[in-house]
């Protein structure tokens, strides 16, 4: 992996704290979420496509794996220790993914793009190169990297 370095890949905490926060990880202000299971296209601040490639996400589930096991692990292991009975553990446990899927489900992608973003800065320069966007989309004007 060759590096460039005229992009600025920001700095982990940076990418930490813009990530709870549902920011772009390029600009750090346009939301990547407007509403419940609707994702925007574009980051509204920079013309950022989110969507880098069709199937882009499916390396989310990586992201989403880890944030489930850390939400419910602390559970998990209090009705272990405890000794709950199999009833307990199967209501807590159905509770806790309906409770956690939403929170999941949206951390995980807004954690992979600030990962492929703080590994390849010099990929989101453009969208140009993202496949399956229209003329009109990849001519979506992109702020220039900070």
């Amino acid at each position: 992996m060759t590096e460039n370095p005229q992009f600025d890949r920001g700095s982990i905490l940076g990418h930490i704290w813009y990530a709870l926060l549902f920011r772009c990880p390029r600009c750090y202000k346009g939301a990547m979420w407007r509403g419940p299971l609707r994702m925007n296209k574009f980051c509204p601040s920079c013309g950022l496509a989110f969507e880098r490639e069709p199937g882009y996400f499916v390396g989310g589930m990586y992201a989403s794996y880890f944030v489930g096991v850390f939400l419910t692990m602390p559970v998990w292991m209090w009705l272990i220790m405890s000794h709950q009975s199999f009833p307990v553990f199967f209501a807590v446990t159905v509770g806790m993914v309906i409770l956690v899927w939403p929170v999941a489900f949206h951390y995980s992608r807004v954690i992979w793009i600030h990962i492929d973003y703080f590994v390849e800065p010099w990929a989101f320069q453009s969208n140009e190169t993202v496949p399956g966007l229209t003329v009109e989309e990849k001519r979506h004007p992109v702020m220039p990297l900070r």
